[in-house]
């Protein structure tokens, strides 16, 4: 169990497990998905690529796991590089960074860095790594290159979460115990500003243009709205107990919002700024990411230790599968055809997909 889990612990594996197994039967012998039961879902159609790997296309929105890759202790984060070869991940319990080889789904270095890292971003076409580093209240700059820090940001007090803007001129990082955001020019790697924001600030996402950037507050249950260019809050949103996560969809029209102690997801209209509908999900959700099409999202929800996914069009919920101990966070890989989830009890990643 991780030093900060929240809420009780469900077991959902098994509740999962029958279903599952009766999918991986009938596919084993080749029986139609069409066969398969309207109580049971169908299960993965699956192919082999050059590689070795078993991938899935997308279906009717439920998620299926590929793949789990042993990381180092207690994952928070973790990001894919610009161009999605490699990925690293921020391992809290060791205060390190698994640099993850996408292709292969195999560990191939290990970086040190501050205490308690927690959030991940790339700058500058991937050259360098932003690791925000909880306890030793600093962000790792790390060169992706020849895989070493070269250099420590102070920021503020508990920093989590890092945010890169889309030009990726400035780089945003929650501090958790100061309320505000510190914004980095990644040009030179120092500090230029302190935004003041809600209590606790973590999840931190941008609008495609970048003029927008959405914070939430877990200690306020509220979202601030930033205005980039002025670095002033503009707005103060009213959200779910305990937010998270945030996700900003690429049109710029909707923000999700995680409410982990609620184990709902806000959904908010970004053009009136006014939260239009709430959708259930399981315990202490956290993550969110978007599937190819940005028709289907996923929440990683870690007091249930399984991974939801919704219709965005319709805000209900469409499938479910569990995963590793106390999942946290997610990131979408190459064109957002799998995810990537970080288990922090289980010291692991989940490769998620759809199952057809």
């Amino acid at each position: 169990m991780s030093p900060d889990r929240l809420g009780p612990r469900q077991n959902i594996a098994r509740r999962l497990l029958p279903p599952l197994l009766a999918c991986a039967a009938l596919i084993t012998v080749g029986t139609p998905a069409a066969a398969v039961t309207a109580t049971t879902p169908a299960g993965p159609l699956s192919g082999v690529t050059a590689n070795g790997h078993v991938e899935t296309h997308p279906g009717p929105g439920r998620p299926v796991v590929l793949a789990t890759i042993d990381v180092g202790l207690n994952p928070r984060a973790v990001a894919f590089t610009p161009g999605w070869r490699q990925a690293y991940v921020a391992n809290a319990g060791s205060n390190t960074v698994s640099v993850i080889d996408v292709r292969r789904r195999t560990v191939i270095d290990t970086i040190d860095v501050g205490a308690f890292p927690y959030g991940v971003g790339f700058v500058r076409h991937g050259a360098f790594a932003y690791i925000a580093n909880r306890d030793s209240d600093e962000v790792s700059v790390i060169d992706t290159a020849h895989r070493k820090v070269i250099k420590t940001i102070p920021v503020g007090d508990a920093p989590r979460w890092v945010a890169i803007a889309p030009d990726g001129r400035f780089a945003y990082v929650s501090s958790t115990g100061s309320g505000a955001v510190t914004v980095i020019d990644t040009a030179t790697h120092t500090v230029t500003a302190t935004i003041t924001v809600g209590r606790s600030p973590r999840g931190i996402a941008f609008t495609p243009d970048g003029r927008t950037a959405y914070v939430a507050n877990s200690d306020s249950d509220t979202v601030s709205v930033v205005d980039t260019a002025t670095r002033t809050v503009t707005a103060t949103i009213t959200v779910g107990d305990e937010p998270r996560g945030v996700l900003v969809t690429p049109n710029g029209r909707t923000v999700y919002v995680s409410n982990t102690i609620g184990g709902t997801v806000s959904v908010i209209d970004a053009r009136t700024n006014a939260v239009t509908a709430t959708i259930t999900v399981g315990a202490n959700p956290r993550g969110l990411a978007l599937h190819t099409g940005n028709r289907i999202a996923y929440v990683a929800n870690s007091g249930s230790d399984s991974v939801f996914t919704f219709d965005t069009r319709t805000n209900t919920v469409l499938g479910e599968v569990a995963v590793g101990d106390d999942p946290r966070w997610t990131a979408s890989g190459p064109g957002g055809t799998f995810l990537y989830v970080t288990n922090t009890g289980s010291h692991s990643v989940s490769v998620l997909t759809l199952a057809r």
